[in-house]
């Protein structure tokens, strides 16, 4: 079913060790149905006498362009897909524990639709191709999803026709003035010829060395619950974008001093510490 919830509140914070967290807050009144003495609704949640809540889904889409440490006017970006993958038995992984990070590079638009996998603890790297840190990795940032689910329908569902952008929790595209609504410019109504996601991505444009633009499709499942009535207390989902190799260091040591770090002299003269060693070295 589509969103039933009245209000939903979102925001971003850009923390001092560089990540940036993206948080939705979903609360409101829940839609309801009327129930006869004694029935009992498959699809939904009887949360009070004669009321029911149907089983319901939200989503939001994330688009975000990207220009990972561009200069203006930069567009040497790619994407690589990261999946952890367990090691085969063998002279490898003896105690059968060994795993590694396997990266994988998303070369077009029809290789970049993908989905959230948490048994990989899988992940997207956006990388600048012409910016080095100094082990020469290239810099970037990460997508790392948080909370999230399928869109719970089966392919013919004729919302889809308006939504198709739900069949994937990851689209990736080469930057587009026109492209900004994933759902074609009126979301209501099917798409008109040409737009939305979905479209977009038949063109199956080239992803590397360009400016790149993720839409990140995120949402959850309700299960209406008797403490969802009367009004629904918030409940959080949303992703986070992470630096990979953007910094040569923690940035969240190297911070502001604080007044009591000073060394106040008996003359009244007032002498700051040193910076910390170990960032002054870094």
């Amino acid at each position: 079913m589509l969103p039933l919830l009245l209000k939903n509140l979102s925001y971003h914070l850009l923390l001092q060790d560089g990540k940036i967290e993206a948080e939705v807050k979903l609360t409101g009144i829940l839609s309801l149905g009327a129930l006869q003495p004694g029935e009992v609704r498959k699809y939904g949640t009887t949360i009070a006498p004669g009321l029911y809540a149907p089983v319901h889904q939200h989503f939001f889409v994330a688009r975000m362009d990207m220009a990972v440490d561009c200069k203006p006017g930069g567009t040497h970006n790619q994407v690589v897909e990261v999946n952890v993958i367990v090691e085969e038995p063998g002279d490898d992984n003896v105690h059968s524990n060994a795993f590694y990070a396997e990266e994988k590079l998303l070369k077009t638009e029809l290789e970049a639709m993908c989905d959230c996998n948490p048994s990989t603890a899988r992940h997207w790297i956006v990388r600048n191709t012409r910016a080095v840190n100094r082990t020469g990795q290239l810099t970037g940032y990460k997508l790392v999803p948080g909370s999230n689910c399928q869109r719970l329908a089966r392919p013919e569902a004729k919302f889809l026709r308006r939504a198709a952008f739900l069949k994937h929790n990851l689209w990736v595209t080469p930057y587009s003035h026109d492209e900004k609504f994933p759902g074609g410019e009126f979301p209501n109504q099917n798409p008109r010829v040409g737009e939305g996601l979905a479209t977009w991505v038949r063109e199956n444009r080239p992803l590397e060395e360009t400016d790149i633009v993720l839409w990140y499709v995120f949402g959850v499942t309700h299960v209406p619950r008797l403490e969802d009535w009367p009004v629904m207390p918030v409940e959080h989902i949303g992703f986070t974008l992470m630096p990979h190799g953007f910094f040569n260091c923690s940035p969240a040591i190297d911070v502001p001093l604080s007044s009591c770090d000073s060394d106040v002299k008996e003359n009244g003269m007032i002498t700051k510490p040193c910076h910390n060693g170990l960032v002054a070295k870094l």
